[in-house]
């Protein structure tokens, strides 16, 4: 006995159809949403210039590897020699060859800022490079400061910090003290609006110093203070996150150089490039060890935007894979469709055909 009818299955197969066909493309709407906010913290975009390609890579490493500046100089030289002995250039700028990189590097700890009688502890990056270049901000006064600045004695802050120091957002220019050394504040910058961002940045207070000045508060820093890289045998706080965007001629040739020159796979750090961050193919590769992301053994902290980019790595692959899934029975009906027509069809031509034969007979 048949539980349902030939004109029954038929309304069950199209409302199913229906749904799939729905739920695939509510994910692709999701996945679209995901990947332009991807797409904002893409510094290769920025920096891309004509149609040669650029790769922004960053490098996570555990405090205990010690990477100073001095590692950064030797990482960009032994880079500009395979540069030109691979002949790459960038015609596209005017500084051409030193045009091909733009880096940044940075490192995270607690530090106390007092403004009179007004005192907050706040999470400092230290940053050195054009950081402010690899992650945008919104100013609501003042700006970024710069690399070149030759004082170091300006800061940016979050508008948390300015309205527990100042009572205001409005405080560029105003003095501030950290560990009895004045500084100032270069600009005041609004809490990202973008979820996964707003998520992983936290209730924290944050601050943004030029590394040299945090070295120097870094030397009189209490050990409590929870410093990334704190070690009593060492002068400067160790770097723990390098950015940077380079050429890439041919897929995965920078990555590859950045592993090569850092020997990645043998030290405690890793290695990503975010500009492949929504390409598909990296998506499924990292669906294959999606119930694994959790088990990690590298002893890496990553900062707030790796966490918020991470956050959106798991959504892509999430939404990949019920699109993948949402498809899987449209495919197969649409096989069996173009299976039955063709049968269909060459039913007939064969039917024509011996008709045609019988008749010459």
């Amino acid at each position: 006995m048949k539980v349902f009818s030939g004109k029954t299955k038929n309304k069950i197969r199209f409302a199913a159809f229906l749904l799939c066909i729905i739920g695939a493309l509510v994910c692709l709407c999701l996945l679209h949403g995901v990947n332009e906010k991807e797409s904002e913290f893409n510094a290769a975009r920025r920096w891309q210039a004509g149609r040669q390609e650029f790769a922004n890579i960053s490098v996570y490493m555990s405090p205990e590897e010690k990477w100073q500046d001095s590692d950064r100089k030797t990482l960009i030289s032994s880079l500009r020699m395979s540069f030109q002995q691979n002949s790459i250039t960038n015609a596209d700028r005017e500084d051409n060859s030193e045009g091909l990189i733009k880096d940044c590097f940075s490192c995270e700890g607690m530090l106390e800022f007092t403004n009179g009688k007004n005192a907050a502890s706040a999470k400092v990056t230290a940053t050195g490079g054009d950081f402010f270049f690899f992650h945008n901000a919104v100013w609501l006064s003042g700006s970024a400061y710069s690399d070149d600045d030759v004082m170091k004695d300006r800061a940016v802050i979050d508008k948390e910090l300015a309205w527990k120091l100042f009572g205001g957002e409005n405080a560029a220019g105003m003095p501030f003290k950290i560990n009895g050394n004045t500084y100032y504040v270069a600009g005041v910058v609004d809490i990202s609006q973008v979820k996964e961002e707003k998520k992983a940045y936290g209730e924290t207070n944050r601050a943004w110093l030029p590394y040299s000045a945090f070295c120097k508060e870094y030397s009189g820093a209490d050990l409590s203070d929870g410093i990334s890289g704190m070690d009593e045998n060492s002068d400067k706080p160790a770097i723990t996150c390098y950015e940077i965007v380079m050429p890439n001629p041919v897929e995965e040739w920078a990555i590859n150089l950045i592993q090569e020159n850092l020997n990645t796979e043998e030290r405690k750090m890793v290695i990503i490039e975010n500009s492949k961050r929504t390409n598909f193919f990296y998506v499924m590769n990292n669906l294959k060890s999606f119930f694994y992301k959790t088990t990690g053994t590298q002893p890496v902290a990553y900062p707030y935007w790796e966490n918020a980019a991470r956050v959106r790595d798991t959504k892509r692959e999430l939404y990949t894979g019920i699109f993948l899934l949402a498809v899987i029975y449209p495919v197969l009906l649409c096989i069996r469709i173009i299976v039955e027509i063709y049968k269909i069809v060459d039913g007939k031509i064969k039917k024509r055909m011996n008709k045609k034969h019988s008749i010459e007979i």
